[in-house]
């Protein structure tokens, strides 16, 4: 027969229960050994850490793929822990796991240690959970936050050279006409990046809707070879605002802000056990670039929010030719949200 325990509220839970509880909840527990440096992981903890559940591994196993730039936080934290002069109650920690093969994974970890007569760690017991997904949507939020100061700065510019081109070029009574149907064409750029989510978008219809307001009558000047691909309105968001950082720079700095520049946009899908996306955007016939001394925002939208987004490698480059970017993903990527 089970024996009840009691907790707060006074609700009785057998050890069923509590088991139960915690696969509901997806928590990973794990006991150590300190006096053989040792621990063993339950399977949700083992899975987190790509160990095998129940089995006894050294401790310096499991830190070992404790990401690098979080172990040094880490080590200070179950320094103080195991401190026999004050140790912690307890340990609260967020931080990455690198598994081989893996993505990627965040955790939060708590984790308290009984100690002998002399002040000495004997055992300990860890307990962790996932957040994974809860980190990625902040980091997206703050990149979202960014993008969204820096394409109003980007919109005035736009706008300004807009109406400057059509002050030397338009006759005047067609000033405000063409003004209005470059304004419209911005706002689908903004409408086809905030579409609700859960939707599938054309690839190509993004980078067409995009590039738009910068290619102006000459079509012919932004180049776009690669198939139809129906990607999640995430990946069409990530992608938009890349395409629109690429074709604004082109038309400031670029190939687009000269008559005799243009722009070849490639996209394809190449692997077939993983498959992968790739974009090429090259530039061709334009000024001389110059490479920034100091990578601005938008070259974060670039690399940094691809990478985070899209589990991206990316690759900026200041060709003698042109400027030209590079981008490849998983193709999985670009169908989940």
């Amino acid at each position: 027969m089970t024996k009840a325990l009691k907790i707060p509220l006074n609700i009785p839970l057998t050890s069923e229960d509590m088991e139960l509880g915690l696969k509901v909840a997806r928590v990973g527990l794990g006991k150590v050994d300190y006096r053989t440096n040792t621990l063993r992981c339950d399977p949700l903890a083992a899975e987190f850490f790509g160990l095998d559940a129940g089995v006894e591994v050294r401790r310096e196993e499991l830190h070992a793929r404790i990401h690098p730039d979080d172990w040094p936080q880490v080590k200070e934290g179950l320094g103080c822990l195991l401190s026999p002069d004050d140790p912690l109650q307890v340990l609260d920690m967020t931080h990455r796991i690198l598994v081989p093969d893996a993505p990627l994974r965040w955790v939060n970890a708590r984790k308290q240690v009984s100690y002998d007569a002399a002040g000495m760690p004997v055992e300990g017991v860890f307990a962790m959970v996932d957040i994974t997904a809860r980190e990625m949507a902040e980091q997206r939020a703050q990149f979202l936050i960014g993008e969204l100061g820096h394409r109003a700065k980007n919109l005035i510019t736009v706008v300004s050279g807009i109406v400057r081109q059509l002050a030397r070029h338009a006759p005047p009574e067609e000033v405000v006409d063409r003004l209005l149907a470059r304004l419209a064409a911005l706002g689908r750029n903004q409408e086809a990046m905030m579409h609700d989510a859960g939707s599938r978008f054309g690839l190509r219809e993004i980078f067409t809707e995009q590039v738009r307001p910068f290619a102006g009558a000459a079509r012919e000047r932004v180049v776009l070879n690669g198939p139809d691909l129906m990607i999640s309105s995430n990946a069409a968001q990530i992608l938009g605002m890349v395409t629109h950082e690429l074709a604004t720079n082109a038309a400031k700095y670029g190939a687009l802000s000269e008559e005799t520049g243009r722009v070849v946009v490639t996209w394809a899908v190449e692997g077939d056990a993983r498959p992968d996306f790739t974009l090429a955007w090259v530039e061709r016939g334009g000024p001389a670039v110059n490479p920034a001394a100091k990578p601005g925002f938008g070259t974060q939208v670039l690399t940094k929010l691809t990478e985070a987004s899209l589990g991206a490698k990316t690759e900026v480059a200041f060709e003698a030719e042109g400027f030209a970017f590079r981008l490849r993903a998983p193709l999985k990527a670009l169908s989940s949200d």
